[in-house]
C-alpha cells in the first residue's frame, strides 16, 4: 500500500495526495500561508464548517478536507483540496478580506490530471477599477511582469464561462497545461507561488478605507461577487446531484 503523503499546515499534519503522482501545490500554499497569524473560523454566516475542516468523504466521486480560517485585514482565507474519482485533483486558496479594506479578493484555483494542470489566478478588484482613480495601479498593477512573465505559456486561454470574465481583474491568468515536460510543472506552480506573494505584499501594506462611501461600494460589490460564484460555479451544477447541496454549499460558503 502506497503511505500518504503529509505536509504541515499551522503545526497540523494535512494529506498532499503527492503519492497519487500530483504536484505538491498543496505545499507551496502551505509555506506561504504558515507565515500568516491564522485563526480557525468555525461559523460562517451562522451556520457550523466543522464537517469542512473533519473533511469531506463522498468515495468514490470525492474526498478532502478544507481550513477556513481569518486573519488581520481579512474576513476568511481558505484552502481547500479535493481528489474525484481518484484521478483529479482539485487545490484552492481564496483570500476575501475585511470589508473596511479595499484589497482585491485573491482567487488560486489548481485543477490537475494525470497529463493537464489547469490554473486559474485572480485579483478580483471590490471597485469599478475605470471610476476609482489610482486603483488599478496601487493595487493590480503589481501584477503585470508576472502577468507578462506567464500569459503567453502555451495552453494559457481566456475563461470560457462569461459569468466568470465578468468578475475578473485584468491581470487573471487561465488555462490547461500540458504536464509533458518538467518545466511546464514548475512554471504552473511558479505562478501560483508569485500571484499569493504578491497579495500578502499588498496585504501587509494595507491600510482601512477611510472614505464611508468607498467603503459601503466595496461592501456591496463584493456580497455580489460572492453571490454570483456561488449561483453559478459550473462544478458545483454537477456535484450537487452527486453529493448533495447541503455539501456542497458548505464548499460554496467556506470558499467566497
Amino acid at each position: 500500500m502506497t503511505q500518504e503523503n503529509t505536509t504541515c499546515f499551522k503545526s497540523e499534519p494535512i494529506r498532499t495526495f503527492t503519492e497519487k503522482g500530483f504536484q505538491p501545490i498543496i505545499e507551496l500554499f502551505c509555506s506561504v500561508l504558515n507565515t500568516c497569524e491564522l485563526e480557525p473560523i468555525n461559523f460562517l454566516e451562522n451556520k457550523p464548517v466543522q464537517v469542512f475542516h473533519d473533511g469531506v468523504d463522498h468515495p468514490p466521486f470525492m474526498f478532502g478536507f478544507g481550513r477556513v480560517n481569518k486573519m488581520e485585514k481579512c474576513e476568511k482565507v481558505t484552502l481547500s483540496n479535493f481528489i474525484m474519482m481518484d484521478r483529479i485533483m482539485a487545490c484552492a486558496v481564496t483570500i476575501v478580506p475585511a470589508e473596511e479594506y479595499a484589497l482585491p479578493m485573491l482567487v488560486l484555483e489548481w485543477s490537475e490530471t494525470e497529463n493537464i494542470i489547469s490554473v486559474l489566478v485572480d485579483f478580483i478588484p471590490p471597485v469599478d477599477i475605470v471610476m476609482e482613480p489610482g486603483y488599478r495601479e496601487k493595487y493590480l498593477d503589481p501584477l503585470d511582469d508576472c502577468w507578462m512573465k506567464y500569459k503567453d505559456l502555451p495552453g494559457m486561454s481566456p475563461n470560457r464561462f462569461s459569468w466568470t470574465r465578468q468578475l475578473m481583474g485584468p491581470y487573471s491568468l487561465c488555462g490547461h497545461i500540458s504536464k509533458e515536460t518538467e518545466e511546464n510543472k514548475a512554471l504552473c506552480l511558479q505562478i501560483f507561488k508569485d500571484y499569493l506573494e504578491c497579495w500578502m505584499k499588498l496585504w501587509q501594506e494595507a491600510e482601512p478605507v477611510a472614505d464611508p462611501q468607498l467603503k459601503e461600494k466595496i461592501k456591496e460589490r463584493r456580497s455580489t461577487i460572492r453571490k454570483v460564484f456561488r449561483d453559478n460555479d459550473e462544478g458545483a451544477k454537477t456535484m450537487r446531484q452527486i453529493i448533495g447541496t447541503e455539501t456542497v454549499d458548505l464548499i460554496l460558503l467556506c470558499n467566497f
